[in-house]
């Protein structure tokens, strides 16, 4: 059985260039791929950036140059096409060690440079000598699969055929044939007569080896890009946004790299289907599926008690002990996790202390670049090994931690932003220009129209977590509270996905709502929250415009590109405002009180009734309605829902049950 070898050649271009083509001189060129200029005529090309293209497909050499930017994130997929017996050679510059990621990357492969025969470091200068290439497997179009592989298979087969909702959770590292086993399953399901399978993914090319296996097994199909039909039958790609929001019917739902789906959709799609499975990668680029499993397991348990997990292990396209598997986990920290619970469960609030990260020591000192990292991968479901290069190399990046008898259990990370130059901030609150960062003044500068933000000096944190063992204990606001202390800036503040639970969390740490974006994330399905502390006179000035600015657009959006917020979101957020912003014209008081107390017309008081629910859902006298009371004002008057749609929603009969329902409400709000 062949080890993948890796060579890592240190020099010019021109250099590495001519020494990888002697390195390969007995590879079949058509099989090597290269993410450098200048490949070979008939190898395949692929940019850095387009990397994830890849995933799915096996050669026999990779040549990646890295000498002007290391890209982690390529190099984690690229990693994962070469087979078994294969080579990956990395170009790298003789300086290559000046960044802080660097030193450690290459301290890693000098590690393993002396302990595996199979890792090599060429200086320029140095004897490179051949390589043997893999040895050719047969060219065949049977799919033979492994007994995890058939494992996988008959699981995904039961989640359909045994009794609904029990879902299935598959993981599995790289490289052990998850993704086919989707494929494989789907196939057998439509030739056994089934109709519809839906596939879902962060992306319609993650899912190219799914729909792949799933042809090859279906001869007679048609097969186009996320859609195969036969006899009627298909198995179709939809987005997940897309799949929450429609009315599609499915034998079976399979979502694929699922710890790259925020929790929240995944949850919305476990509620809409009972015949579901959701698959992941545990150690990949896209998402941490062990931050995927803490996260959702919770939600599993809730809603469906009996479902099911099971974990490929075996590698189907390398050796179960492969060097290069194991390098790229060490090098990227793809197997970073948090302290083990057993040594903080007895941790409290008290016996934390606050540090500011030294991240030239931090490299050296791999338990707590381990367990920092691993608290952001099982937090944020979407870190990814250019997170590590970040958080490592940036100088406007702050790093803070608390800690518990050594080990970390809490962290925040800080972007600093702002200082633009008035020439620039102009062009920005224009429209004229847009910069790479600095969200919190060119969102304040272009989508706030606050003139004055440009200048002002900022602390965007743009990762904060806390151990699962240790939440609900305090240890991010004391954490955030010491920063705050800290730090010299005008405003504070975050962007983030809207949800209650962090929005929560940022309101009570002291920061406001400036804004909700107007347009939602492809990725999260959410509009994004951006909320801010004042720091400063100046900081102050900047976010009571801000504050004043949104409150005003806020209701006049409500029925317009706010319609599809959850009602709770639109309550939490108009309980946040400031209620004395909000004016309640007397003139108004007659039409409303004949609503509600006598049978005038909705048609004819919906103006004056919209005046009104403004003003009460931002005083704390709309929290006494009842949830359906509360939810029925805001999608009637506030988002002007159709009477069919709120019906329907909320389980009313129809129109004249609703306004009987909402002449109820609005009597309890003026009765008080």
């Amino acid at each position: 059985m062949e080890q993948r070898q890796c060579i890592i050649l240190q020099g010019s271009r021109d250099w590495c260039r001519i020494a990888s083509a002697t390195l390969l001189t007995e590879y079949d060129v058509s099989q090597t791929l290269w993410l450098a200029d200048n490949a070979p005529e008939k190898a395949v090309r692929s940019a850095q950036k387009k990397a994830q293209s890849q995933l799915g497909k096996e050669f026999d050499a990779v040549v990646f140059d890295a000498l002007d930017e290391f890209n982690p994130d390529s190099f984690g997929v690229i990693i994962g096409t070469v087979k078994q017996g294969g080579a990956m050679i990395v170009w790298l510059s003789p300086n290559s060690q000046q960044s802080l990621s660097m030193q450690r990357f290459m301290r890693i492969v000098a590690e393993f440079e002396q302990q595996h025969e199979h890792f090599t470091v060429v200086q320029q200068g140095q004897t490179v000598s051949k390589l043997s290439p893999p040895k050719s497997s047969k060219n065949t179009n049977e799919i033979i699969l492994t007994d995890d592989q058939h494992h996988a298979v008959t699981a995904i087969l039961k989640v359909v055929h045994g009794h609904r909702r029990r879902p299935l959770v598959l993981s599995a590292d790289r490289g052990r044939g998850k993704s086919a086993s989707l494929g494989v399953a789907a196939a057998q399901l439509l030739i056994e007569g089934k109709q519809t399978i839906l596939v879902t993914a962060p992306s319609l090319a993650t899912v190219d080896t799914v729909f792949e296996h799933a042809s090859r097994l279906l001869g007679d199909a048609e097969y186009s890009a996320g859609l195969i039909s036969v006899r009627g039958a298909e198995i179709r790609f939809v987005a997940p946004d897309v799949l929450i929001e429609s009315e599609l019917k499915a034998d079976l739902v399979l979502v694929d790299e699922a710890a790259a789906i925020p929790a929240s959709m995944l949850e919305k799609l476990l509620q809409k289907y009972s015949r579901i499975v959701f698959s992941t990668t545990l150690h990949g680029y896209e998402g941490t599926g062990r931050g995927f499993a803490v996260r959702f397991q919770k939600t599993l348990v809730q809603k469906t008690p009996n479902w099911h997990s099971y974990r490929m292990a075996t590698p189907i396209r390398w050796l179960e002990n492969d060097n290069l598997e194991a390098f790229s986990f060490e090098s990227l920290l793809l197997n970073a996790v948090p302290v083990d619970d057993e040594r903080i469960e007895n941790a409290q609030l008290e016996q934390c202390h606050f540090e500011c990260v030294d991240r030239q020591a931090l490299i050296h000192n791999e338990q707590d670049l381990r367990e920092l990292f691993g608290l952001m991968v099982l937090a944020h479901y979407r870190t990814r090994p250019s997170d590590l290069q970040m958080m490592l190399d940036r100088d406007d990046v702050s790093v803070y931690i608390m800690r518990y008898q050594g080990h970390i259990v809490a962290s925040a990370w800080l972007v600093k932003e702002g200082g633009l130059d008035d020439e620039l901030a102009a062009e920005i609150y224009a429209g004229n220009r847009r910069l790479k960062g600095h969200l919190l003044p060119q969102s304040l500068l272009s989508h706030a129209g606050v003139a004055r933000a440009g200048k002002l000096k900022y602390q965007r944190v743009i990762r904060i977590a806390t151990h699962p063992l240790l939440q609900k204990k305090g240890i991010a606001k004391t954490l955030l509270s010491h920063i705050i202390e800290q730090e010299d800036c005008d405003l504070l503040g975050a962007s983030f996905s809207a949800s209650s639970d962090v929005i929560n969390f940022w309101s009570q740490s002291g920061l406001s709502v400036a804004r909700l974006g107007i347009h939602k994330d492809d990725v999260s399905g959410r509009h994004a929250v951006m909320m801010l502390k004042a720091m400063s006179s100046s900081g102050l000035k900047a976010l009571i415009a801000a504050k004043q600015r949104f409150q005003h657009q806020w209701f006049y959006l409500l029925n317009s590109q706010f319609s599809k917020i959850e009602s709770s979101l639109v309550i939490q957020l108009s309980q946040l405002l400031d209620s004395g912003q909000e004016h309640f014209f007397p003139d108004n008081e007659q039409e409303i009180r004949a609503f509600a107390y006598e049978q005038r017309g909705y048609d004819f008081s919906q103006v004056a009734l919209w005046h009104y629910l403004k003003v009460v859902i931002c005083q704390e006298i709309f929290l006494k309605l009842t949830q359906q009371q509360q939810y029925l004002c805001v999608e009637i008057v506030l988002q002007q829902h159709s009477w069919t749609e709120v019906s329907k929603r909320l389980g009313y009969t129809g129109k004249a049950q609703v306004i009987n329902a909402l002449r109820e409400s609005i009597e309890l709000l003026l009765v008080g």
